[in-house]
């Protein structure tokens, strides 16, 4: 059975255009397979850090601060950066605020991220602000960089 996805679209023609190019549907999803060829969705393109020419994908930086044993919770997202573009900075939800070691955090992401993954900032937060679905928000983390 073959499905027409351009038909759900025709009311978004310009967004179609974008999408639906020489019988592709460009997704903007970030992917990378491992030795199984099993694919594993790690972003999106327009979540994509750059800083100062390197690619960050805010989910792999995650996946790593959240294995931190005093991390509940953490998002990334790109802040401006006046030399390299832009810079991630990571939320983080502590098990405890008081007891929460910024100094240790930070030696944790230099022993396990590459150099251009460790966060340029850290900001300690209650939650992490997600729908229903349980998406990060990340429109309003960079809101709340902004302001």
């Amino acid at each position: 059975m073959a499905v027409c996805c351009k038909c759900s679209f025709d009311s978004l023609p310009k967004g179609t255009e974008k999408v639906l190019r020489h019988g592709w549907c460009h997704t903007g999803d970030l992917a990378c397979s491992d030795q199984h060829e099993y694919i594993k969705i790690t972003g999106r393109v327009k979540e994509l850090i750059i800083r100062g020419g390197e690619n960050i994908a805010s989910v792999e930086v995650e996946e790593v601060v959240t294995q931190h044993p005093a991390v509940l919770d953490s998002a990334v997202v790109g802040a401006p950066h006046e030399e390299l573009g832009e810079a991630p900075v990571v939320f983080v939800v502590p098990e405890d605020q008081a007891s929460f070691e910024l100094d240790d955090f930070l030696d944790y992401c230099a022993k396990h991220l590459v150099r251009y993954n460790v966060p340029a900032e850290v900001m300690v937060t209650d939650a992490i602000p997600r729908p229903g679905s349980g998406k990060t928000m990340r429109l309003k983390l960079r809101e709340q960089l902004l302001h």
